[in-house]
């Protein structure tokens, strides 16, 4: 367990927990918008085996999270609980990172890809779930929550805009997808060392006292935690965004390319207008979270992205950049805010659990939560792809007929507005207010110390 009033972090310490985002970004980004669509074409898996591929590659990603999630928790040294693990995943995503980043220009076969890429989960799962627990000992309260996580997001953002800049400045000098894939994974690489060192020297994270009473984890603790009435909730959420976040980015280049006519340059410069406005977009919903409800916030962003794909098929009737952006524009501002406030309800779900049985369950809770994304994801490149391939007809790196291209277009738009409709109502009447987490943070002195 932890102090249960601990001091509020000062911004330069919640900036440096905040760095790790760019190795994150560098794993998120490329996987989400490029990853997919280059192994499919330059690496040439096909579009149907490398939704499928993805699919299965996500799922049994999930099965980590959990127990990654459970070692985190019961995890104790002098130098902390997340400590550990952001330094054990350093060499794991490095390694990876090469041979992910960096295939063979003769081509990969579907065992090296499956290879390298459970390796890359690997890493990235110890990264993530050690540092949103983290995040959930150190921030103090309701609105301190959502504080570190806007940071952290913003910080992604900005890392996600410096990594969109590369692959336009390689393809305005004549490089092809190869250089452009490659330069991300040396900034990945360069980055995981440096930025684990600055968190680890700047965040406190005290060791954890065990209480004697405190048991291993069993199933019934996970049946447990998955029926916990907000986590359900919450985990719900992000099943839902991840779905409808990874079918866009997963077509993203494809409907660039193919229905808006758009060159590498072009598209990769378009993403960076897209994340310019979700940096943007992310004080004005963290206003609306703080003067309302999280989940209030997280209803008006969910129904704004889907508004959002309507103004895309409204777009594709006049190709070209210009009004690609504008429905990239809005679909940007509210891309992110469903995901911070949901993590940040995450975080005042561990309050809450905390306060009801005496024993912190940051990792187990947001392992949970990272896997539920995961499922949502795999789900969503899978079903795309599928979809894209074997329904629409269409084929990467190849000259598509229009009906081929016009059922990427209604697919592209039609599976994220749906999963951010379905979140509407999944969300709307969550019962963990502010009221309630006020109620709670109240009982949680009474709580002995623990770590």
């Amino acid at each position: 367990m932890v102090d249960p009033s601990p001091k509020r972090l000062s911004t330069p310490r919640v900036l440096a927990l905040s760095t790790l985002a760019f190795p994150l970004s560098g794993i998120g980004l490329p996987l989400g918008v490029y990853l997919s669509p280059f192994y499919a074409d330059e690496i040439g898996l096909g579009v149907a085996l490398t939704g499928m591929l993805f699919m299965a590659l996500r799922l049994l990603d999930m099965l980590l999270d959990p127990t990654i999630g459970h070692l985190v928790d019961s995890f104790n040294s002098k130098w902390g609980r997340a400590r550990p693990w952001i330094v054990a995943s350093v060499p794991i995503l490095m390694l990876a990172a090469y041979f992910v980043y960096m295939p063979p220009r003769a081509g990969a076969s579907a065992l090296y890809f499956v290879l390298w890429m459970v390796i890359l989960y690997l890493g990235s799962t110890m990264l993530i779930i050690a540092r949103n627990a983290w995040v959930a000992d150190i921030a103090t309260d309701y609105d301190d929550r959502s504080r570190h996580f806007v940071m952290i997001e913003m910080a992604s953002v900005l890392s996600m805009l410096f990594l969109l800049i590369i692959p336009v400045i390689i393809a305005n000098n004549g490089g092809d997808r190869f250089e452009q894939i490659g330069a991300m994974g040396w900034c990945l690489i360069i980055s995981l060392p440096l930025t684990a060192l600055i968190a680890c020297l700047f965040v406190p994270d005290p060791p954890r006292t065990k209480d004697p009473a405190e048991k291993a984890y069993t199933f019934a603790d996970l049946r447990m935690a998955v029926g916990n009435r907000f986590l359900k909730t919450v985990l719900l959420l992000e099943l839902l965004i991840g779905m409808g976040i990874t079918v866009t980015a997963s077509l993203y280049l494809f409907v660039a390319e193919s229905v808006f006519g758009l060159s590498d340059a072009q598209a990769s410069l378009l993403l960076v207008v897209f994340f310019l406005s979700s940096v943007l977009g992310l004080p004005v919903w963290m206003r609306l979270a703080s003067r309302t409800e999280k989940h209030s916030a997280v209803c008006v962003a969910v129904l704004m992205s889907a508004g959002s794909y309507v103004l895309y098929l409204v777009a594709a009737q006049f190709p070209g950049f210009w009004p690609f952006a504008l429905a990239a524009v809005i679909n940007g501002f509210a891309f992110t805010a469903p995901l911070v406030i949901g993590r940040s309800m995450t975080a005042d779900v561990v309050e809450w659990e905390l306060v009801r049985s005496g024993t912190n369950r940051a990792g187990l809770f947001f392992g949970l939560n990272a896997g539920a994304y995961k499922i949502g994801a795999s789900l969503a490149t899978g079903l795309a792809y599928l979809l894209v391939g074997l329904v629409a007809g269409y084929e990467a790196g190849v000259e598509n007929s229009p009906e081929a291209v016009q059922g990427l277009l209604f697919i592209f738009c039609g599976l994220p507005a749906l999963m951010y409709l379905i979140t509407y109502f999944v969300v709307r009447t969550y019962p963990l207010t502010r009221a309630v987490q006020a109620e709670t943070a109240g009982r949680l002195g009474s709580i002995p110390a623990e770590v």
